[in-house]
């Protein structure tokens, strides 16, 4: 049984319609298998020892279908607030995030995380492309090939120093495979902070924008998040079930 053929991601981004007051962040100290401090030498980490503060007019909240009481096929996902430690003993499953968490760390310190992010989405958007997919999908590339491309990719991009010396690190320890992985983590956990909410809504067909704004309108609604993402899963077929 076919499960998925295509997928449509849309983000939308809704005034708040509920004014929220500034609050200072959180301590959040990552237990990640990488630090910045290990990723960049001679790094003060905000992350691990100070108070986070991100741009104002942002807190946390905790969104689900069920309390939403959204339609069965909504889904939502997002960090309950304040965000908490993982099980230390799933430190070493995912070196992802421990890089992602180690370059949001760096960006912090040095005041650029919007910079940081907006590189890290180009860089994603640029990898994802069918051509560069390809070569590094290639079981017949090696990985200082691949590395390569990387690389250059990241030049094109012309990104900030952080991100160009992560990439650089992960590539010489023949880190390639997860690069694009690692950017996506760093945009999970940069919503995570600015209290983001992510609608997954599935259907048989592409939902119009208006409709996917009239979604994430009732989600900001319903929970008070300042920002609502909603992506819509096309799928092939839903399969029926006659009774």
């Amino acid at each position: 049984m076919d499960t998925l053929s295509t997928s449509v991601s849309t983000s939308l981004r809704v005034p708040s319609l509920h004014p929220t007051p500034h609050r200072d962040f959180f301590h959040f100290k990552p237990p990640y298998p990488y630090t910045s401090q290990q990723i960049f030498p001679h790094h003060s980490s905000h992350l691990s020892s100070s108070t986070t503060k991100l741009p104002k007019n942002k807190k946390t909240s905790s969104v689900t279908a069920k309390n939403l009481n959204l339609p069965p096929l909504l889904t939502s996902s997002g960090a309950s607030s304040p965000l908490k430690p993982a099980n230390p003993n799933n430190v070493h499953r995912k070196p992802a995030i421990g890089y992602a968490a180690a370059l949001l760390d760096k960006a912090l310190c040095d005041d650029s995380v919007e910079l940081t992010r907006k590189d890290v989405k180009r860089v994603s958007k640029l990898l994802k492309k069918e051509q560069i997919q390809a070569i590094l999908n290639d079981p017949f590339m090696g990985e200082k090939e691949k590395g390569e491309v990387v690389k250059k990719v990241v030049k094109i991009a012309k990104v900030n120093r952080f991100l160009a010396c992560l990439v650089k690190m992960m590539v010489e320890r023949n880190k390639v495979g997860i690069v694009s992985e690692v950017l996506d983590e760093f945009e999970k956990i940069y919503e995570e902070l600015c209290g983001t909410r992510t609608v997954l809504v599935t259907s048989e067909k592409k939902m119009e924008e208006n409709q996917l704004f009239e979604i994430a309108k009732r989600v900001q609604m319903l929970s008070g998040a300042v920002n609502v993402k909603v992506r819509n899963l096309v799928e092939d077929r839903v399969p029926s079930f006659a009774l």
